[in-house]
Parts: C-alpha cells; sequence; structure tokens
C-alpha cells in the first residue's frame, strides 16, 4: 500500500532495519478485556523473529497479572519526526519467560548494548527475561 497521507507498507529488510535502530516500544498486554500498554525496552532478533525483553516485577505487579492472562501480546514501535515523517512497526505473536540456560553471556551483552540508556530502578524488583516471537510483522513508514 502506497498513499500520501498514510505512507507505505514496509518490507521485511526496512522493518529489520528499523528494528535493529530501536530500542523502545509499547508491549500491549490484556486482562478480562481491558488493555494494559507499557513502555519496554527491547532487542530485536531478527534471524529468530523475535524480541527480547528483560522485565522488572515489583511485588503485586499488575504487570505480571496481565501477562498471565494475555495470549497473544502485541509490541508496537515507532519513532515520530513529524506529521509527514513518521514509523510504526507492530509485532504480534506468543509471549514466553526464557530459562537461564536460554540467556548466554552474547544474547545478554547484546540485549544491554542496545537498551544501555535503561536504568533499572532500585528495590525489590525481580528481573526475568522474556520472548515475543513474531507470529505477525508489519510496519508502514512516510517520509518527504
Amino acid at each position: 500500500m502506497t498513499d500520501p497521507w498514510y505512507g507505505h507498507t514496509m518490507a521485511a529488510d526496512e522493518i529489520t532495519e528499523f528494528l535493529n535502530e530501536q530500542a523502545t516500544g509499547v508491549l500491549c498486554l490484556s486482562k478480562e478485556r481491558r488493555a494494559y500498554g507499557i513502555p519496554m525496552s527491547f532487542a530485536y532478533d531478527a534471524d529468530e523473529e523475535r524480541a527480547i525483553m528483560d522485565l522488572g516485577f515489583a511485588e503485586d505487579s499488575k504487570k505480571r497479572e496481565f501477562i498471565e492472562t494475555t495470549d497473544e501480546v502485541c509490541l508496537t514501535v515507532y519513532e515520530w519526526d513529524g506529521p509527514h515523517d513518521w514509523t510504526s512497526v507492530v509485532l504480534s505473536g506468543s509471549f514466553e519467560p526464557l530459562s537461564e540456560d536460554e540467556i548466554d553471556d552474547d544474547v545478554e551483552a547484546w540485549y544491554y548494548r542496545v537498551a544501555k540508556d535503561i536504568d533499572v530502578a532500585a528495590g525489590d524488583v525481580d528481573l526475568e527475561w522474556y520472548e515475543l516471537r513474531a507470529e505477525e510483522l508489519s510496519g508502514v513508514a512516510l517520509s518527504e
């Protein structure tokens, strides 16, 4: 699709390039017909078509409560430079925790290199790795 007002549908290589340049998006969850969107840092693994995230959970975490009831999550990643210069990519799919065995030093170093400017809050927060397997991946861009 190409439209002067709504942009063009991005090709797979454009989507991969964009996701590799980004480090944050909005993770969308649901529970009993209620939506919950949270800003999230991520690293994109194009070979596996997945976004990897290191989530922090406090006691009585609303985030954990919503993750447990969401069958399919959505991560929206966008860049807005103006009404005629923007990019938006949406990844939808399963969201599963990763075991310690699945996180090697390379994955951890790669993630923290991408999300290097994200500070972890101090306190009683449990950190857990998750992956979003992109079962659907789409993008639209408009530039002058």
